[in-house]
C-alpha cells in the first residue's frame, strides 16, 4: 500500500485557481432509467448488512432520520446507456481538465464543477455553493439539493486530482480511469458504491465512537490512540446533531476518502428535506472545517446503505466495480505479493546506496529482479482487465447469479 499522508489531499488546500469553460446544463432523467427496485437479494451486493436500528425517539421529522428501506436497484437491459454526472469541488489551484477530457468519449456524461474558492460568485463555467465549509461535503450536498428532481442515473462524487494516492492502485491511481471503467449496472445494484477498493485506510473498524479501542483491536494502527484523534473525540456530538435520536453506533468504517457513486434511486430514498437539514447543520456548526468533513467521511455509508461498516473484499470490489478480475483472491494476492517484494528490494537498494555499500554487480542483480516483478505484475493486471470484459466472469468472481443476456 502506498504511504498515506497525514491528511487527505486537495480539498484541504486553500490556494486559488481558475478553470475556464462554459457551464453545462445537467441532464433530465431519461426514460427507462434504473429507478425500479426489487426485494432485497443479498447475492446482488458485495456486502450488505441489513439495518439494525433501534426505534428513533425525540422530535418530529425532519429532525429524525427517516430510516428508508434499502433495496438493490435493477440494472437496465444489456447494452443500455446510463446518464452520469461527475461532481467535483475545486479550488483555484486545482486542474480538472482530466474530467472535461472525458466528455468527448462519453456523450452521456456531464461534469459539474463547483468553485469552492469563490463559493457565491463562481468563475465562468463553474457552479456555486453557499459557503466553503466542510470540504467536499458542502459541494456534494449542494449538488443533491439543487438537482434532486433531475438527477442522472448515476452521480459520481469525486475530488479534483487527476492522480491521487487514495485512488485505485490497479487503475494506476487515475481519476479518469475510475470514471471510465466504473460499472454503472453495479452502482445501480448496490445503490451506493465507494470508489476506492483498497481497505486501508478506513477498514476495518476505523472509527470507534467511544474512543475506547485498545491495542490489538481491528482497525488500530501501531501507536494510534482513538482518544487523541480529533474526529473521534467529537464523533458522538456530531452524530447526535446530524442524526438526532439515532442510536450511536460503536464502530463505523469504509475505505477512505469520500469519493463514491450513488444511483438516483438511492439518493431519492431520502427526502429532499433531509439533505437540506444536513446542509443547514454544516452551515451552522461550530465544528472546525477540517473535522466536519472528516466525520462525514464515515457517515455516507450509513445514510445510503444503512450499515455501520462497509468493507467489501478488495478483489470483488475491483471485479464487480471496474472489471478488473483476477479470477480469485489467490491471484489478486499474488499481484500484491510481487509488488511488496519489489518495494522491499527498492528500499534495500536505496539504503545500501546511501551507506556506500552497494556493489555494481549487486545493484544490477537487484534491479533486474525489480524489472522482472514489475513485468509479471503488469501481465497479471492486463489479464485481469481482459478477464473482466466478460460479464460472466464478473458475476462468477463476485458470487452473484448470471444468465445469458445479463450485462455487468
Amino acid at each position: 500500500m502506498q504511504p498515506v499522508p497525514p491528511e487527505k489531499e486537495g480539498l484541504y488546500d486553500t490556494e486559488l485557481r481558475k478553470t475556464h469553460g462554459a457551464a453545462q446544463s445537467l441532464p433530465q432523467p431519461s426514460p427507462g432509467s434504473a429507478d425500479t427496485v426489487t426485494n432485497l437479494d443479498s447475492d446482488d451486493l458485495d456486502a450488505f448488512i441489513p439495518p439494525a436500528h433501534l426505534p428513533a425517539t425525540g422530535t418530529s421529522p425532519p429532525s429524525l432520520f427517516p430510516h428508508p428501506t434499502y433495496t438493490p436497484g435493477i440494472p437496465k437491459p444489456s447494452n443500455s446507456t446510463y446518464t452520469r454526472t461527475l461532481v467535483i469541488p475545486k479550488t483555484d489551484t486545482e486542474d480538472v481538465s482530466w474530467a472535461r477530457g472525458l466528455l468527448a468519449a462519453d456523450p452521456h456524461l456531464t461534469v459539474a464543477v463547483y468553485d469552492v474558492s469563490h463559493p457565491t460568485s463562481p468563475s465562468d463555467g463553474l457552479h456555486a455553493i453557499p459557503q466553503n465549509k466542510g470540504h467536499e461535503v458542502m459541494t456534494y450536498l449542494t449538488h443533491i439539493i439543487t438537482h434532486y428532481h433531475n438527477l442522472s442515473d448515476i452521480t459520481l462524487f469525486m475530488h479534483a486530482h487527476a492522480i491521487a494516492w487514495h485512488n485505485n492502485d490497479l487503475l494506476l491511481s487515475s481519476s479518469a480511469a475510475i470514471v471510465t471503467h466504473l460499472s454503472s449496472p453495479h452502482v445501480v445494484r448496490q445503490g451506493y458504491f465507494n470508489l476506492r477498493c483498497h481497505q486501508d485506510p478506513g477498514c476495518p473498524a476505523h472509527i470507534h465512537t467511544s474512543g475506547n479501542r485498545k491495542p490489538g483491536q481491528p482497525g488500530r494502527q501501531d501507536g494510534e490512540d482513538d482518544a487523541n484523534r480529533p474526529e473521534v473525540r467529537i464523533f458522538a456530538q456530531v452524530w447526535e446533531e446530524i442524526l438526532p435520536g439515532e442510536r450511536l453506533l460503536e464502530v463505523l468504517s469504509q475505505p477512505c476518502c469520500a469519493q463514491f457513486a450513488v444511483s438516483r434511486e438511492r439518493i431519492r430514498a431520502l427526502p429532499l428535506a433531509r439533505y437540506e437539514f444536513f446542509r443547514e447543520w454544516l452551515l451552522n456548526t461550530k465544528v472546525e472545517d477540517r473535522l466536519s468533513g472528516r466525520v462525514w467521511e464515515y457517515i455516507w455509508q450509513f445514510i445510503w446503505m444503512g450499515v455501520a461498516e462497509l468493507c467489501p473484499v478488495e478483489s470483488v470490489c475491483y471485479c464487480n466495480g471496474y472489471g478488473v478480475c483476477f479470477g480469485g483472491e489467490d491471484k489478486y494476492q499474488e499481484y500484491f505479493k510481487k509488488r511488496k517484494e519489489a518495494r522491499e528490494i527498492d528500499k534495500i537498494l536505496a539504503e545500501k546506496k546511501e551507506g556506500g555499500k552497494l556493489m555494481e554487480a549487486g545493484e544490477k542483480m537487484l534491479r533486474g529482479r525489480i524489472d522482472l516483478l514489475t513485468t509479471e505484475m503488469e501481465v497479471l493486471r492486463k489479464e485481469a482487465m481482459e478477464r473482466g470484459k466478460d460479464p460472466r466472469n464478473r458475476a462468477k468472481e463476485a458470487g452473484r447469479p448470471w444468465k445469458e443476456g445479463d450485462g455487468f
